[in-house]
């Protein structure tokens, strides 16, 4: 275990995450979060984001949005497809987009409607996605919203 790095498991539902904190070169105390998603099978280099610290709010705020458009799809009757990006790469991480997407299927007589949201997380040569329902989406924001609160103990750890 490096002594200069704590590291903690976010339990987030559907994708593995934890947050990381450390202490630079300079001695100054940091933390960000990372994405892990797997590819289909050991042959694959997973997908890693690393989110830093000072984009977990942006990325919490897009996650919200994103949240609300899932709910406002979900009471829309329509046929047919929609997908919308909420987080570009680049935006919170080079590796991390975010995508909600809602399409009505029909089997038989019946037809439903399933609104997810997706993480696109890329490899150097592929990029993996893990999807979400509504529920996930708010138990992801909620975890991601205590995050600066979780770092903070565990760089107390790191200092004590």
């Amino acid at each position: 275990m490096n002594p200069r790095q704590l590291e903690q498991d976010l339990e987030l539902p559907n994708i593995t995450a934890s947050l990381v904190a450390y202490r630079n070169a300079a001695q100054k105390s940091k933390w960000y979060i990372r994405f892990f998603v797997p590819g289909p099978d050991g042959r694959y280099t997973p997908g890693v984001s690393v989110v830093s610290s000072s984009r977990v709010p942006k990325l919490v705020s897009d996650l919200k949005k994103a949240h609300q458009k899932m709910e406002f799809l979900q009471q829309q009757k329509y046929s047919g497809r929609f997908s919308e990006d909420f987080v570009q790469s680049g935006e919170v991480s080079e590796t991390l987009s975010v995508t909600v997407s809602s399409e009505t299927s029909h089997f038989l007589f019946w037809s439903y409607k399933k609104t997810r949201l997706h993480f696109l997380v890329s490899s150097k040569t592929n990029t993996f996605s893990t999807s979400f329902d509504s529920d996930d989406v708010k138990m992801v924001i909620s975890i991601l919203s205590l995050a600066e609160d979780l770092a903070a103990k565990l760089i107390n750890q790191l200092e004590s």
